[in-house]
């Protein structure tokens, strides 16, 4: 698939504040479309929807990811609407996640920029609505349950909807409970236990979780697991090790080649700007980011899989450093899910079990509803001694001690100070 053009959807997103790339007009009909767009403009509400067919294989935030892109090439602030992933369904599957559409379910990627509909930040509310509020604890389908949210918010009720997706929530977890009691205890696997947080209404829950979680087979020098979707777990397959070296040797080479084409990007991004001599703050942030990242990813020789990490997390705060300065405001660093730093930004801190103790840290939109689920977060591995061990249970620094920035903001001062 080619790579969307993001100036492109921009514009269009400035004109008719959607964008619908091939083969998602079934994701949303036409009357659907219209009422959202009705809306939207009738209450001034700026909600921008950016639907592109995610790759088969890939950057499981491939539409968070996008959203940026396509905000920092000129898209207009609001409420972004993406999708990151189209999972398949079957019959066995029980109830949906997330939003439906025909033949799968929609994992949404969502970003907001300004003030919308009086709020910062509806982007937890808008998918937890858009994921429980249907019924008892059901998922919309996508069209009409982004129709609902934009009239509930255009007729000042939306509210109403997250706290219906509250109590939906709420029955998920209950029958969740109920099964897992009824089922005994024949796994070895840590289980989420979720609480009810008990803050302002626009909150969901407070994970309070078991990260001492069962390795999987096929960890890699730097992996990320997939989805699990199966009720019951197959019966697993043991490669033979060299089977296993040349999987982890492939994908921290693809890593590697992320991060410098990444790096790279920021770079001609930077050189693009025009803006040297600027006293923006932001301005100097970038190019402290870009310096950072720089120095983790030598011109030659091997890449560290942690250090590629760390790089990619650098560039893409140098992205958005350079969007604000572009845009003339302050730069402040997002922090990324602590859990895996490849999740992308984190949506608000949890309170995570480990080792007999609690670490409070800020984690990522799918490993915050993985968790309400009951399934294993999908935490950042790495291999030491052969074995692989979540990254923050070693002595690899900075990334162990700062999460990759989400303990310590201060990421770039770090790597200057060479505390590695």
């Amino acid at each position: 698939m080619a790579n969307p053009d993001v100036e492109e959807i921009a514009a269009e997103l400035a004109e008719s504040g959607s964008h619908l790339g091939p083969g998602t007009q079934g994701w949303i009909d036409d009357a659907q479309l219209a009422a959202v767009s009705a809306a939207a403009e009738a209450a001034d509400l700026p909600v921008h929807l950016v639907l592109v067919v995610p790759p088969e294989h890939g950057d499981l935030y491939f539409g968070d990811d996008l959203l940026v892109r396509v905000h920092d090439a000129g898209g207009p602030d609001g409420l972004y609407i993406g999708v990151n992933h189209l999972w398949a369904r079957n019959h066995e599957d029980g109830p949906p996640n997330d939003p439906t559409v025909r033949g799968g379910e929609l994992d949404l990627a969502l970003q907001q920029w300004g003030d919308v509909g009086g709020s910062s930040d509806l982007t937890r509310d808008v998918e937890h609505v858009l994921s429980y509020a249907n019924g008892p604890g059901e998922a919309y389908p996508f069209g009409e349950g982004l129709v609902r949210v934009v009239e509930s918010l255009a007729e000042g009720t939306f509210a109403d909807l997250v706290t219906a997706a509250d109590e939906g929530l709420d029955v998920r977890l209950a029958a969740s409970r109920e099964e897992r009691e009824e089922g005994g205890s024949g796994t070895s696997t840590s289980h989420a236990t979720p609480e009810r947080d008990s803050g302002d209404s626009g909150s969901v829950v407070t994970g309070v979780v078991l990260v001492l979680l069962a390795v999987v087979a096929l960890a890699a020098g730097v992996a990320w697991v997939r989805r699990r979707r199966q009720t019951a777990a197959p019966r697993a397959f043991v490669l033979p090790e060299s089977v296993l070296d040349r999987v982890r040797a492939a994908e921290d080479a693809e890593l590697e080649r992320r991060a410098r084409a990444e790096v790279l990007a920021l770079g001609e991004s930077i050189d693009a700007a025009e803006m040297s001599g600027s006293g923006s703050t932001a301005w100097a942030a970038a190019l402290d980011h870009y310096e950072a990242a720089g120095r983790l990813i030598p011109p030659s020789g091997a890449v560290d899989s942690l250090d590629a990490v760390g790089a990619l997390v650098l560039a893409g705060r140098g992205r958005e450093a350079l969007a604000a300065a572009r845009r003339g405001r302050t730069f402040s660093p997002s922090r990324p899910c602590f859990l895996n730093p490849l999740h992308g930004a984190a949506d608000g801190d949890r309170t995570l079990e480990h080792g007999g103790g609690e670490t409070k840290a800020p984690i990522c939109r799918t490993c915050r509803r993985g968790l309400e689920a009951g399934r294993r977060p999908d935490i950042l591995d790495v291999v030491v001694h052969g074995r692989p061990r979540h990254y923050f249970e070693t002595d690899r620094e900075p990334w162990a001690s700062t999460g990759f920035g989400a303990l310590e903001v201060d990421l770039v001062g770090r790597v200057q100070r060479g505390t590695r």
